[in-house]
C-alpha cells in the first residue's frame, strides 16, 4: 500500500513517515497543498493523511477539491484545532476519519489500517484466498495456519494482490503501491520479488498462486 503525508512539519511528516514504513507500506510527503496536488495527479495512493493547517489552503478546502474530482482516496485528517466545527465539516466534505494533535503514532496506524480495509470490504486485519493468510497489522503470512517467513518487500507484493485477487496487476502498478518516491529500484526488481514469492507459494504448498499474464501483469488465483 502507498499512503500520502501532506504534513508541513517536517519533523512529524518524518516521523509518521517512518512509522508507515515500519508496518511495510510505502509512503510520500508532500509539505503543502500545490505539493499535495501535484502528487495526486502523479501518481495513485491507498490513503492520505492530511494536516487542516498547511501553509498554502486550508486542509478543508485540499478535501473539496479531492472530492470534486471523484477521486474515493481514504482520507485521514490531522488537526490541531480545538473546535469541533472543523471536524464535522471535513467529515461532511469527504474525509474518512480525523486525529486530534498530538496523537499516538500507534493510533494514527491503527485508524490508517481500517482505512485501508473499507475499500477491498475486509471487516478484520486478516486477508485470505484459500489456505492463504495475511494479517496487515502484525504481517503475519500463514499457510494452512503455519507460518510463512517472507521479507517487508514480499508481504508488501503478496498484501496488495490478495486485496486485488482475481484482477491483473502491472508490473507499473506494483511498483507505485510498494515503493516510495525516491527509492531506489532495479528494472526486474517485481520479478525477482515475484519469483521468490511463487516460490514459497509452492513449497509451502499454498492453494492460492500468482501467475503470470504475459505482456500484461500477474493474477492471484
Amino acid at each position: 500500500m502507498r499512503i500520502l503525508i501532506t504534513e508541513d512539519n517536517a519533523q512529524l511528516a518524518d516521523f509518521i513517515r517512518q512509522a508507515i514504513l515500519q508496518d511495510g507500506h510505502a509512503a510520500d510527503i508532500a509539505k503543502d497543498a500545490a505539493a499535495l496536488m501535484h502528487h495526486l495527479d502523479c501518481w495513485q495512493y491507498d490513503a492520505l493523511v492530511l494536516d487542516l493547517g498547511l501553509p498554502d489552503k486550508d486542509g478543508l478546502d485540499m478535501i473539496k477539491w479531492i472530492r470534486g474530482k471523484h477521486n474515493p482516496l481514504p482520507i485521514l485528517i490531522l488537526t490541531a484545532r480545538g473546535g469541533i466545527e472543523d471536524r464535522i465539516t471535513g467529515l461532511d466534505l469527504g474525509a474518512d476519519d480525523y486525529l486530534n494533535k498530538p496523537f499516538a503514532i500507534e493510533e494514527l496506524k491503527a485508524r490508517l489500517r481500517a482505512l485501508l480495509r473499507r475499500p477491498s470490504g475486509y471487516s478484520g486485519t486478516s486477508i485470505s484466498r484459500g489456505n492463504l493468510q495475511l494479517d496487515s497489522k502484525s504481517r503475519r503470512v500463514t499457510i494452512a495456519g503455519e507460518n510463512l517467513t517472507m521479507g517487508k518487500t514480499e508481504v508488501a507484493i503478496l498484501e496488495y494482490m490478495l486485496r486485488h485477487a482475481t484482477l491483473t496487476v502491472g508490473k507499473d502498478a506494483l511498483l507505485d503501491a510498494i515503493y516510495a518516491m525516491g527509492f531506489e529500484v532495479t528494472d526486474n526488481a517485481i520479478q525477482v520479488a515475484m519469483h521468490r514469492i511463487r516460490k514459497k507459494l509452492e513449497q509451502a504448498n499454498a492453494s492460492a498462486q500468482i501467475k503470470t499474464i504475459r505482456g500484461i501483469g500477474y493474477i492471484l488465483s
